[in-house]
């Protein structure tokens, strides 16, 4: 199944859009972040897929200190990240890294730890969010902040900062395939046995017309989106379809998630490629032979990747806004992928968690992600009401918000979400 490429931004709209913010900001706040890349074509839109020669993994209307080339302009009007700076003024940086590398910012432990390191393009790895201060003003993670990462914050250089953590969207993770490839649709059966390496020929897939052995192409770093996908994996998955229980094992890394990757397990895949984040993700999936990978919807239709339903749901047929209950609060995720209470940190209830088994009422698609934004508690100084105002727009009370991409959904249908969510909002960024 083919969709749609997304309408390119025209130029002319983007030099009217970059006048617009220019002209209204006067006192405003320059917010630096960075993380997952599931969410970016919501809150940036796409036109750092349009960047040459390499694709861009910055998109900002700041003015960064650490510059790398190219970068992307925030696509006006429909990015969520777009129309938040054109309708307060404030201007907004986002660096693609994924959800791994988004923590350790955050928390300042780990292999990338401070956010004004060079952001880079998707020809090398980022060393930070091209910010012009050390700490960052928010992160992205599909991954939610976990025991561990709160561990981490309390043993590094940024122990004396609480945080606050608000679910913001859920999308729907596509299956892009090579076009060679020509089945319609996978049951979750198939998925479960592509994945565990218990099919490893297309030709054991009625309609694929083809013989060649499946490649999987998967994450090579540390990303939220992979943490989603191999929670539905385990859940759907273990102890059904000739699959152990306790097979795949929820993991922000796919390699630590999925014995198949290993070439001691049996099985093992028949072949595999890792890469850097979900743009490059569908571009091997489409560009090599027999392939098939995961990556965020609007990603994968950016791309013009062909893809199969589930279940014979589409990934596309989010409706703009879904009904949760209130998110959990001073919660995290143990290694069995449960809440349990959060330990060692000040204001526990400024985590805001979704169970990652919490399955939207009227949505059939079965392989769906949570997005987050995060970040401190304390010391926001000037962009207190600039970082209030983001988060704001991901709730129905801001009627400047824009609808989601095809494939997202904004997360507040009930009203009980939106009271504990603004809630945490008024209370947690001081």
């Amino acid at each position: 199944m083919r969709r749609s490429k997304f309408l390119r931004v025209r130029p002319l709209a983007v030099v009217a859009f970059a006048a617009m913010t220019v002209a209204g900001s006067a006192g405003a706040a320059d917010l630096y972040g960075g993380g997952a890349t599931f969410p970016v074509q919501s809150y940036v839109g796409d036109n750092f897929l349009t960047t040459v020669p390499v694709r861009a993994r910055l998109s900002r209307n700041t003015v960064n200190v650490v510059t790398t080339s190219p970068i992307a302009t925030l696509t006006p009007p429909d990015s969520l990240f777009a129309r938040f700076a054109a309708g307060t003024g404030n201007r907004i940086s986002y660096c693609q890294t994924g959800s791994g590398t988004g923590k350790t910012v955050l928390t300042g432990v780990g292999s990338v730890t401070s956010a004004n390191g060079e952001c880079n393009n998707y020809s090398g790895s980022p060393a930070g969010f091209s910010s012009a201060v050390v700490a960052p003003d928010y992160i992205g993670t599909d991954s939610p902040i976990n025991q561990g990462d709160i561990n981490n914050l309390n043993a590094g250089p940024r122990a004396a900062r609480a945080v606050w953590q608000i679910p913001t969207l859920a999308g729907a993770i596509a299956l892009p395939r090579h076009a060679g490839l020509d089945f319609a649709d996978l049951t979750t059966s198939q998925v479960c046995q592509i994945f565990s390496a218990r099919i490893t020929n297309w030709s054991s897939i009625p309609g694929s017309a083809s013989s060649a052995p499946i490649h999987i192409v998967y994450r090579a770093d540390g990303s939220g989106t992979t943490f989603a996908f191999t929670s539905y994996l385990a859940a759907a998955c273990n102890g059904q379809f000739g699959i152990p229980a306790g097979y795949f094992k929820p993991n922000q890394s796919f390699a630590a998630a999925v014995p198949a990757v290993s070439p001691t397990a049996t099985p093992t895949y028949a072949s595999s490629t890792a890469v850097s984040g979900n743009p490059g993700v569908v571009t091997a999936a489409i560009s090599t032979t027999s392939a098939i990978g995961y990556a965020d919807y609007p990603e994968v239709a950016a791309q013009g990747a062909e893809f199969p339903t589930v279940n014979s749901a589409s990934p596309a047929a989010l409706p703009a806004s879904i009904s949760i209950p209130a998110p959990l609060s001073g919660q995290v995720l143990d290694a069995n992928n449960a809440p349990v209470a959060a330990t060692g940190l000040t204001s526990p209830t400024c985590l805001r968690l979704i169970n990652p088994s919490t399955v939207p009422a009227g949505v059939t698609y079965p392989i769906l992600a949570y997005t987050y934004l995060a970040g401190y508690r304390n010391s926001n100084g000037g962009n207190v009401t600039a970082l209030r105002g983001l988060l704001g727009y991901f709730l129905a009370s801001q009627t400047n918000r824009p609808a989601p991409p095809a494939g997202f959904a904004y997360l507040d249908g009930s009203a009980l979400y939106r009271s504990s969510v603004q809630s945490t909002i008024t209370n947690c960024v001081l």
